[in-house]
């Protein structure tokens, strides 16, 4: 059992809240098209357990959608419909948050009913920085946490955010973690513990975060093992010295020197753990490359895993109990360069071993290529996901620690 047990927290499982009014909060942030749009439900989704496990209290859900100035900066209105067309009339969707419209729903909520207040970041003290203190004296948590019994945390995929909704309530009510926060710390402590071997395959272009899980992970866990992809296999190479010489130094010239001081002691501890791809694709001029790492020079852009390195890392990941799945291979907004991905997505699918994958775009493939169901578990983090994987607690799960 890791830090990261479901038992190390406070839950919905330790209080009798029949009857009871709850604040639940949630992470329904979609992914919105140029036209405004959702593109994907899946996270809602997600959430429809945690309404039935606690659907003998009222229950008041809150969430975030964006961020304020980007397109996908929206009022959670067609969250709400989405939720309305599964729940039927015990649901109504306030397109408010602390204003008259959303206090008067929340007195006149009964046990069975739900209700969605909109987008928490259409009030600026959701992002006002500060101590749990300071953020709980807000307008926002002083004039809706009045109403309520309990308090709970479901918002797995916002948790790495100590916003006022996640940490101001806390400090004024008793709170605890949901039934998805349960089974998503679940799984992770599942990954991460020593006695199941793990396969972990990093992809996406953030370096440092992903050095952390892997320092963290690989220290902890003699059974794990890391596959890299997307641009962190870029970096890696150079350290390893698997390109040329003049290739890989200007690929390090654009690096933190102390990043790079970091990633080579990972390697000289954990380096027959560590697997990087053996050949690469780009598109140049519309035509499609694939390379061997060792032909590498200045400019290619390392887009997508070449076949060989496919091959390689199913081969690889077979012999293990359990794989994880972070971030793309390569670039998946291209056709042609996210073939490693939907390989590697396509390949484990058939694998009979514990598989969890985690991500947004990593989610948004699977559904693409209609594999979501062979997947064990769809997690609904992506920077949570990594920030817990690097060993750190975050506030507000800090804060509801047993």
């Amino acid at each position: 059992m890791s830090l990261l047990s479901p038992e190390n927290f406070k839950s919905y499982r330790d209080y009798n809240l029949d009857g009871k009014k709850l604040l639940v909060r949630i992470d329904i942030n979609l992914p919105i098209s140029r036209e405004g749009k959702v593109e994907s439900f899946y996270k809602v989704r997600k959430y429809i357990k945690t309404i039935e496990v606690l659907g003998s209290s009222a229950i008041v859900l809150m969430s975030h959608q964006g961020r304020v100035g980007d397109d996908n900066f929206v009022s959670l209105e067609q969250h709400g419909e989405y939720l309305y067309n599964i729940l039927g009339d015990r649901f109504r969707f306030v397109m408010d948050v602390i204003g008259e419209a959303a206090i008067k729903s929340i007195r006149d909520l009964e046990p069975g009913e739900v209700i969605l207040l909109d987008n928490v970041r259409l009030l600026s003290e959701e992002t006002l920085k500060g101590s749990p203190e300071k953020l709980a004296n807000t307008i926002f948590v002083s004039r809706l946490s009045k109403y309520f019994d309990y308090y709970v945390n479901d918002a797995f995929g916002a948790i790495h955010r100590s916003h006022t909704s996640l940490v101001g309530f806390p400090v004024v009510l008793e709170s605890m973690i949901g039934p998805l926060m349960e089974e998503e710390l679940g799984t992770l402590d599942r990954l991460i513990s020593e006695k199941d071997s793990c396969a972990f395959i990093l992809g996406g272009a953030k370096l440092e975060t992903k050095i952390k899980v892997m320092e963290n992970i690989l220290s902890y866990n003699p059974n794990a093992v890391f596959l890299l992809g997307g641009m962190i296999s870029t970096a890696m190479h150079a350290f390893y010295g698997s390109i040329p010489k003049k290739e890989a130094q200007g690929i390090l010239n654009k690096l933190d020197p102390k990043l790079v001081e970091v990633c080579r002691e990972i390697i000289e501890k954990f380096g027959d753990r560590i697997y990087l791809p053996v050949d690469y694709r780009y598109v140049r001029d519309g035509v499609l490359v694939e390379k061997s790492i060792s032909e590498y020079r200045e400019g290619d852009e390392i887009q997508d895993i070449g076949a060989k390195t496919v091959e390689k890392y199913l081969d690889i990941v077979k012999d293990f109990k359990n794989v994880f799945i972070n971030g793309p291979m390569g670039i998946i907004e291209n056709s042609l360069t996210r073939w490693g991905t939907d390989e590697i997505l396509k390949g484990v699918a058939k694998l009979n071993i514990f598989k969890v994958v985690g991500g947004g775009h990593m989610v948004s493939s699977l559904e693409k290529l209609g594999l979501l169901e062979r997947y064990d578990y769809v997690s609904t983090g992506g920077g949570s996901l990594l920030t817990l994987l690097s060993g750190e607690l975050p506030k507000p799960l800090e804060m509801l620690r047993r």
